[in-house]
């Protein structure tokens, strides 16, 4: 018994090594896994036990299941095209600002690897009850690395990129905040900032996110924009 189901062994691994491609049309034909997976289940077809033939629902599941993963590859396929497709049109689109002069949200802004830009941020406070008003630096990890104090209702302030001795911030971003001490003696919101300059360059940040590099040295999220000349 032994020595038949060895004999029989041996010539099933040798029918599925000398199973022939299987010769296929359409959309999928140079899908060489198409064609890796319909060689095996030819091979295993013709390899069956006669006297008990593998159930046909097997066989479509086997199919359903490589559709399934097929499509998905697929789909990545055509969304990371689109994804390409789109962001060629945003960079058409940014591009096209350069040389013109915008305002944005200053509430976060890019502090470049070389150099210590300064730039002109104006400020307008929400409530004449606040004091100490003052602009707060914060880097990244949420630590504030410079204080900058303010008076009246509106003005500008200069931003210098350093930090609270003098030096200058590391590249990376910063979150800008205008605040101030209420009543109860909490630190709390007291306006909104902005920022005019004119756009040099546009540059796809970490994300997928585009910014526009100004003439001020900053760069800013293209989505904070709030007007353009």
């Amino acid at each position: 018994m032994s020595t038949t189901t060895s004999a029989t062994s041996a010539s099933s691994l040798n029918a599925l090594t000398g199973t022939a491609a299987t010769t296929q049309v359409g959309t999928n034909a140079n899908d060489s896994q198409m064609n890796e997976f319909l060689t095996l289940l030819t091979a295993q077809l013709k390899n069956q036990d006669p006297t008990n033939p593998t159930d046909p629902t097997q066989f479509v599941a086997q199919l359903a299941q490589f559709s399934t993963v097929q499509q998905l590859t697929q789909s990545n396929t055509t969304l990371n095209a689109m994804s390409q497709s789109l962001s060629g049109m945003a960079l058409g689109q940014y591009a096209g600002m350069i040389g013109q002069t915008v305002t944005s949200n200053a509430t976060t802004v890019s502090v470049p690897a070389s150099g210590s830009p300064s730039a002109s941020i104006n400020f307008t406070a929400s409530s004449g009850s606040l004091s100490n008003v003052q602009i707060q630096v914060t880097n990244s990890s949420g630590t504030v690395v410079n204080t900058i104090p303010v008076s009246g209702a509106s003005g500008s302030f200069t931003f210098n990129s350093v930090d609270s001795q003098g030096n200058a911030l590391p590249a990376g971003d910063y979150t800008l905040s205008l605040v101030g001490t209420g009543a109860t003696g909490k630190s709390q919101s007291a306006g909104s900032l902005s920022m005019s300059s004119q756009v040099t360059g546009a540059v796809q940040e970490t994300g997928g996110t585009w910014g526009l590099q100004l003439r001020n040295g900053l760069t800013v999220a293209a989505t904070t924009l709030t007007s353009m000349q």
